[in-house]
This record gives C-alpha cells, structure tokens and sequence, in this order.
C-alpha cells in the first residue's frame, strides 16, 4: 500500500496525539464504557422512535378526560379510566423519579443531533460485537496494526475519538 502525504500527514498527526497521556485516558475510559453508551444509545434511540406513539397515547387519555369532564358519553369515560388504569403501575414510579425524568427531558441528551451520534455509535458497536462475539480474531501485530490504523475509516474514527477525548477532558476539568 502506497502512502499519499494526506494520509502520512494524518498518520503522524493521530501518532502525535496518541502520545498524550491525557488522549489515551480518555479513549481508554470510552472503550471501557463502551457497552454502556451503546446501550444507552439503543435505549435513547428506541425512546425516540416510540415518542410519537407516546404522545399520542398521553394525548389520547387526556382528551378522553376532557370528554368525560364535559359531560361525554359512558364509554368514553369508561376508556379513559381504563387508559388511566394502564397508566397506574407506573405511575409511582415516574412521580419518585420526577427529578431525574424531568433531568432526562431537559438534558440536551435527546438533541436530535446527538441522538444521532449515540445511535450510528450504538449501531457499529452492535455490527462489531456481532462480527467478533463468539470468533477467534487477531490484531496482528505492531506492523499488522499500523497498517490498520492507516485505513480512512480507522483513522476518521481515531480521529473522533482523540477530539472527544480532548472535549471531554476540558469539560472534566472544568466541572461541567
């Protein structure tokens, strides 16, 4: 394989920052935690994607309130108490954890960017855990894994890593 400057240039630049300990910390602590934030991923996604059926389920029971309030038919006061019935189990729950739901909900967690960020995360690790789970793989070596990091798609994602490993320390430091 034949190295074009762009790449020897991107090359050293994901050396140099790798040399930083502060780098490799981080990166450390995201694959660490890498099922974690795919999990957290597929739920944000799965949440999102089930947030049109669950608005309108909640906006369903509260006109059929508002129905039976305004003097509606028996049926209909019927079928909301029954939607109330069905919200009851959870309803202690949510209400002990009102503070942390209505955290969830103003955290910019469900941007739609980011969610867009944590989903295409969530979908590589579960292709790559697919790929891998259960296989007998080798990395190679030293040369076999420089050759690796050479690849496009490897060094844009190393190169997304070393820039959240770079944010994400300056957010650590300052307290956010």
């Amino acid at each position: 394989m034949t190295l074009t400057p762009d790449v020897a240039t991107n090359s050293d630049a994901l050396d140099t920052m790798l040399q930083d300990p502060e780098i490799r910390q981080s990166l450390a602590v995201i694959v660490a935690n890498a099922p974690t934030l795919a999990a957290l991923a597929a739920m944000g996604t799965a949440l999102l994607q089930r947030g049109p059926e669950l608005s309108d389920n909640i906006n369903g029971i509260v006109q059929s309130l508002r129905d039976s309030d305004q003097g509606g038919k028996p049926a209909q006061i019927g079928s909301a108490v029954n939607s109330l019935a069905q919200l009851a189990p959870i309803a202690e729950t949510l209400a002990t954890r009102s503070e942390t739901v209505q955290g969830f909900l103003d955290s910019p967690i469900l941007r739609p960017e980011i969610v867009q960020v944590i989903g295409t995360f969530g979908e590589a690790a579960l292709e790559a855990d697919h790929r891998t789970r259960g296989k007998q793989s080798e990395v190679g070596g030293v040369f076999a894994l420089n050759k690796v990091l050479k690849e496009p798609e490897v060094q844009e994602t190393l190169a997304f890593f070393v820039e959240f490993a770079r944010v994400y320390g300056k957010r650590l430091r300052a307290g956010e």
